[in-house]
């Protein structure tokens, strides 16, 4: 693996990847939607390369992008993984659209592999749909990812591009933006503000996002096609053990509420998917344990000034 395109390449995981196939001395073709992207993760990075296409044109990458030895398309472009557009079916429906478009230009570019940056949310709409439960609006997001998995798939064999999955579970680290659970609970501890949480019985996995990083790079270079990498931890356990983690780590004296909400998700087992398939096909082992990677985020949250 020489040279990639990376597309959400200025987001949260997608600049990880960056950072860490720069440091492997790979070329990277940086996808941003436009010339005003935040480009402070990538920016200094050697061997990037910024390419400027908005996700709706997506189809004339061939055109902006010359180079017709790409080895790996990474993507991990998404509008609405986070926030109230979670719940907007329009657009999660274009998001479906345009890793279809993706996987034209890569084939269109003769690049042969093709790596989707998948949720652990697609077992849950799985497991719902079998269940017949009745959704909530946020899957629509879960949905989406899903459709699109299956449908950027089929055109990839179609083409002759091998086609393979990273199935994220809960990244988590320095430079995140969004208002996930690990980075808003944070900053409202560091705040001194209250935080409420369910019971926290539930399965749940982190993974830090230099670790997560790094497994990308393994499945674009050496991963077998067809198979969904999970890359988590592979030692998930209840939500309250990282929740106290992190309280402990900001300050073990802050009370938590800890049942003050109701936890009306769905539950996975983590038996619906093998959690060591990209163990046993890459070698791939996380190194940050979570109460590091949780002290790492703490500093950078604190150099931000919160």
């Amino acid at each position: 693996m020489k040279k990639v395109v990376v597309t959400g390449a200025n987001g949260f995981v997608g600049s990880a990847v960056c950072r860490e196939l720069s440091v492997r001395g790979i070329e990277v073709i940086a996808v941003v939607r436009d010339g005003g992207s935040d480009m402070a993760s990538i920016g200094a990075l050697s061997g990037i390369r910024i390419a400027c296409c908005p996700m709706d044109q997506y189809s004339k990458l061939p055109d902006i992008i010359g180079d017709r030895d790409i080895d790996v398309f990474y993507h991990f472009a998404w509008e609405g993984s986070s926030g109230p557009k979670r719940g907007d079916d329009a657009v999660q429906q274009n998001n479906i659209r345009y890793t279809c478009d993706l996987v034209r230009a890569c084939g269109a570019m003769e690049c042969k592999r093709f790596v989707f940056a998948s949720s652990i949310m697609i077992y849950e709409i799985m497991t719902q749909i079998e269940k017949s439960l009745v959704p909530g609006i946020n899957t629509l997001y879960c949905s989406a990812k899903l459709a699109a998995d299956y449908m950027a798939a089929t055109i990839a064999a179609s083409l002759g591009i091998d086609y393979l999955r990273g199935v994220i579970s809960n990244i988590y680290g320095p430079r995140e933006k969004s208002a996930r659970l690990i980075n808003s609970s944070l900053r409202k501890l560091l705040r001194g503000e209250h935080c409420a949480f369910s019971p926290g019985e539930q399965l749940y996995d982190f993974i830090y996002c230099d670790d997560a990083a790094v497994a990308f790079a393994e499945i674009g270079d050496i991963g077998l096609p067809q198979r969904p990498y999970y890359i988590g931890s592979m030692e998930p356990r209840p939500l309250k053990e990282f929740l106290m983690i992190m309280r402990d780590q900001v300050d073990p004296q802050i009370g938590i509420g800890l049942g003050e909400l109701t936890h009306n998700g769905f539950s996975l087992t983590y038996e619906e998917f093998d959690i060591r398939a990209l163990n046993r096909d890459t070698g791939f082992v996380p190194k940050v344990p979570f109460d590091e990677g949780i002290r790492r985020t703490i500093r950078w949250l604190k150099e931000q000034e919160i």
